[in-house]
């Protein structure tokens, strides 16, 4: 997130620092130009006041002499030519080719040619420049040609950009580091409220998130812990009125059953009894599995707020079994329900788990099979490596289960509609998922490659 926050504000100040340094750039090379040229129109203007008189005296020895000293003084060559485009006097390097003869033809014109090309790094390093030589009449009489040496310009400029230049990187290292402070002002309070939101997700207790950003974070901040309060609130009181009411149940349903079995069963109301008794047996199962429930969705509660009474208390939240063992006390059940089960390895391996718990989940796991997968159907219970861990893995090769069937399995009090008239009270996988919790692993479920249910106990590495 840092980054796509951070690459548009570099992006945007490296144009501002570009679209400041160019300007500046081209005003240091136009102003070092703009004096190199006022500097040799001064210079040219002494050279064409001697030529002047050289011209119309005929003197070209003293014009000779003068030219000699502006070429040492200077260090750059001149040349003085008459109207026919002879040269009369000349010292350094300068001769009568194509380029002077071009720009001499322009000056005779009475043109000045006094333009230089912008001073910059990559410039030439000298530009011919030439004067008419005006006598009696406004007339031409000859022209100065003047070769302007820039090396000096060339060099100044070239160290002004790389002054500027440095001072545009200073500028956008000090916009970066702007810019990360401002970032991780703004970006840090969204990083808290993610972790906040991922530890809500997964059942863990969010650590409070401390005041901290702009003023409309630190109340989003403040109104997520009350909202996270609220919820944590609700939860507890759901499991807490839960539990409750299993406790209260029980009473009056040992009272009810009390009060049936001592009624007298003959005649018609035998049926009637019967009845009665099987509807008091599925409530006396479900009230016992809502306790069952709500005992293990505290656990998980108290673990993901970092606290386990039971390993407080001593109690070692720890077994080592085989699968084999697992699978064998439900091996009859299974085979009286025409399944087969098979129990993958006789190795004992150890799950960070109580032996009552994994128990608990096995029992809850293949009862399901029994019920669900149908006559005939293989049953498979095995550990299996896992990346994160160890896993136990429960899989059947019974009815093929639909997409809408997987969403909703774990959900309390959901049974499938392909077999309602099956007992059971659609809390079996609830209560696996919350052991899970429990014991800091996850209840995954998919559909098995056989066809049926495929449920994995994953505990991860502690």
């Amino acid at each position: 997130m840092r980054l796509r926050v951070l690459l548009p504000l570099l992006v945007f100040g490296l144009i501002a620092v570009i679209a400041v340094l160019i300007p500046v750039a081209q005003s240091i090379a136009d102003s070092r130009t703009q004096q190199v040229s006022l500097q040799r129109s001064a210079a040219l203007d002494q050279v064409v006041q001697r030529a002047r008189t050289a011209l119309v005296q005929n003197e070209a020895a003293s014009l000779q002499t003068y030219l000699d000293r502006f070429h040492a003084v200077y260090g750059e060559s001149v040349m003085v030519l008459d109207d026919r485009g002879e040269p009369v006097a000349a010292a350094g390097t300068l001769v009568p080719d194509d380029r002077v003869s071009g720009i001499v033809g322009a000056a005779a014109r009475a043109i000045p040619q006094l333009d230089l090309p912008r001073v910059t790094p990559w410039a030439p390093s000298s530009a011919l420049v030439a004067v008419p030589v005006i006598a009696a009449g406004d007339l031409s009489t000859g022209v100065v040609v003047l070769k302007v040496d820039l090396t000096a310009a060339k060099a100044e400029v070239t160290w002004a950009w790389v002054i500027v230049g440095v001072i545009g990187l200073l500028l956008l290292a000090a916009l970066m580091g702007a810019s990360l402070l401002w970032t991780r002002w703004i970006l840090r309070p969204v990083r808290a409220l993610d972790s906040a939101v991922a530890a809500l997700t997964a059942h863990r207790d969010p650590t409070p998130l401390p005041p901290m950003g702009p003023p409309e974070l630190r109340r989003l901040s403040r109104a997520f812990d009350a909202m996270t309060a609220e919820v944590e609130s609700s939860l507890e009181q759901q499991r807490g009125f839960v539990a409750d009411a299993s406790h209260q149940l029980r009473t009056p349903l040992a009272a009810i059953r009390l009060r049936v079995d001592g009624l007298p069963r003959e005649g018609d109301a035998a049926d009637d009894l019967s009845a009665v008794d099987d509807d008091l047996d599925r409530l006396e199962h479900t009230v016992e599995r809502m306790l069952t429930l709500a005992h293990a969705e505290h656990r998980a509660s108290a673990r993901s707020h970092g606290f386990d009474a039971a390993r407080d208390d001593g109690v070692v939240r720890e077994c080592t079994m085989s699968a084999a063992g697992l699978a064998d006390r439900h091996r009859r059940r299974l085979t009286d329900a025409g399944l087969t089960l098979h129990a993958d390895g006789d190795a004992l391996v150890s799950v960070p788990c109580g032996q009552a718990d994994l128990e608990e989940m096995v029992d809850v796991l293949l009862d399901n099979a029994a019920k669900y997968a149908g006559v005939g159907a293989e049953v498979w219970v095995r550990f299996v490596p896992d990346a994160e861990g160890v896993a136990l893995v429960v899989e059947d090769s019974g009815m093929r289960l639909t997409d809408a069937d997987l969403e909703r399995m774990g959900t309390r009090f959901w049974r499938s509609t392909a077999q309602p008239s099956r007992p059971g009270t659609g809390l079996g996988l609830a209560i696996v998922a919350q052991l899970m919790r429990a014991a800091g692993g996850r209840l995954d479920l998919s559909r098995a490659a056989a066809g049926g249910l495929a449920a994995r106990l994953v505990w991860e590495h502690r």
